[in-house]
């Protein structure tokens, strides 16, 4: 459970989820991980930590939610990983029935929104705007719609997770990327409980573009295809208007230079999207664990 600034709902959060947990026939750890935050998160989270089967990391700063996530995979104990978000908009009562899809042989059980009225209406439009995005930047394999990082993680999928480097995409995506037998369990999203969203229409935007630059080279083939058309286009009206001593054409190489500003500033996504994967960044370096318990 990454958590930032969630002190106002982390204690009915907590009360449902030990109560869920507790009739689950399973081995089951608590992992909560603190983002950063700045309110009084920490602090309960550490007495959290006092109860057996809870632990709590601690982040040196908030590194956003990705990272959050990462951390948690990377230091779970388990064969299988559920993600869930500390708000209650996605209900801890659902983890028995994913647990039940597992068994079945999935290997990803994602949970897919039915509806999201509780959502304001700028928020569920960007929602649809990103999927949409995504459906159509992304082609080499299907990602399903509506369907958040609210998901359990089998053991293969996990150990092909923990293999790659922390920066190797948006986890919502690479789990899809990764192929392994999943299914969509439908629910109603509910209000939030307290507090206030953390995710923005800009936050989406930038969701999408790091989505969409991490697994597709789409938006490069489409600047060629748009370059090489004006580049045809352009060359048989010079050639028209030149005949008859015009100098309209001007104007075409105007828009042929934007368009070259613009092929290069997607250019220039991809390179730094290439920087970022290839420096070395230590995984532990940020987090700060509990003691291990002596017997």
């Amino acid at each position: 459970m990454p958590c930032f600034n969630e002190q106002c709902v982390l204690a009915e959060f907590h009360r449902r989820l030990m109560a869920i947990t507790s009739r689950l026939e399973l081995p089951i750890e608590v992992l909560y991980i603190n983002d950063g935050s700045q309110d009084r998160t920490a602090q309960i989270l550490d007495t959290f930590a006092q109860t057996p089967g809870v632990r709590r990391l601690h982040l040196s700063r908030n590194f956003g939610k990705e990272a959050a996530m990462r951390a948690g995979i990377n230091s779970a104990k388990g064969r299988a990983v559920i993600i869930l978000d500390c708000d209650l908009q996605d209900p801890p009562e659902l983890i028995p029935l994913m647990v039940q899809e597992w068994h079945k042989g999935f290997e990803i059980v994602n949970m897919q929104r039915r509806s999201r009225h509780c959502d304001p209406w700028v928020k569920r439009t960007a929602a649809r705007c990103f999927y949409a995005a995504i459906d159509q930047l992304i082609d080499d394999f299907d990602v399903p719609s509506q369907v958040s990082d609210f998901r359990l993680i089998g053991p293969h999928a996990l150990a092909a997770i923990r293999s790659m480097d922390d920066n190797a995409g948006v986890l919502k995506i690479l789990v899809s990327w990764l192929g392994y037998p999943s299914t969509e369990v439908n629910y109603d999203r509910g209000p939030r409980q307290a507090g206030v969203t953390k995710w923005t229409s800009l936050s989406l935007l930038n969701l999408c573009v790091d989505s969409v630059l991490a697994f597709s080279t789409r938006p490069l083939r489409m600047y060629s295809y748009l370059s090489a058309a004006s580049f045809l286009v352009g060359s048989v009206w010079i050639v028209a208007t030149a005949m008859f001593g015009e100098l309209t054409h001007l104007h075409l190489l105007i828009q042929s230079i934007l368009l070259l500003c613009l092929g290069t500033a997607g250019v220039g996504e991809y390179v730094g999207r290439v920087l970022t994967v290839v420096s070395p960044r230590p995984k532990s370096l940020c987090i700060r664990d509990q003691p291990e318990a002596r017997s």
